[in-house]
């Protein structure tokens, strides 16, 4: 099999991840995606990250949820830990490593791939691929060459460009708007009922309302 493993945060999971899956699926004829939400992600601060892993990977597993060449995998959340890519890789493959691997993860983060643990290895692993918006500067990736001997195992793959992020959900949420058709209605279910972000909402009540009394 040809399995595509897709990392992140997810905080939340939205329609622009999905969208990525598809595209880079049917581009690279992969059988199989695992989403792999970070349960603690070393580059990262704690305290940028708003919901809790169980949270966030309950939003990964309703948005896989009825596409049966998508999963979620706990292997990170599970750990407890921070856990580089190297290592989630190595532990992925254990189970079948007769599949063929692939990560994919956005254009923008391949770009700071020097910066990532032992990139050579994981490149060895598995073949990088770096999802492009329509227009991308490929050569924002060519600095890559000279410090990685294989380079060569980076494949970027066009993707339609959505202009959705996690960030901007969040925002949205604390203006108090809808995210409806911006993530998945499982997942926005989910964000209701367990009332997530609602802390980001209260902080920044408590921000305006000292810089009031100031």
């Amino acid at each position: 099999m040809r399995v595509g493993i897709f990392g992140g945060t997810f905080d939340p999971v939205h329609l622009g991840h999905m969208i990525i899956a598809e595209q880079v699926m049917v581009e690279l004829r992969l059988d199989h995606v695992m989403f792999v939400p970070g349960g603690i992600p070393p580059h990262k601060e704690a305290s940028s990250v708003r919901a809790t892993a169980e949270d966030r990977y309950a939003m990964v597993e309703a948005a896989v949820m009825g596409n049966e060449s998508f999963s979620a995998d706990r292997v990170e959340v599970d750990a407890g830990r921070a856990m580089h890519s190297v290592e989630t890789v190595g532990i992925l493959k254990e189970r079948a490593p007769e599949d063929e691997w692939f990560f994919v993860t956005g254009a923008d983060e391949v770009s700071n791939l020097l910066s990532w643990k032992e990139p050579d290895r994981l490149l060895e692993e598995v073949v990088m691929v770096a999802a492009t918006r329509p227009g991308y500067d490929l050569s924002k990736l060519d600095h890559l060459e000279a410090g990685l001997r294989n380079f060569d195992r980076i494949f970027p793959v066009e993707c339609t460009r959505v202009d959705i992020s996690a960030t901007g959900i969040r925002r949205r949420m604390l203006q108090g708007k809808s995210i409806r058709y911006l993530v998945p209605e499982a997942v926005r279910e989910i964000i209701i009922e367990r009332r997530l972000y609602e802390r980001d909402a209260k902080r920044a009540e408590g921000e305006q309302l000292r810089e009031e009394i100031r």
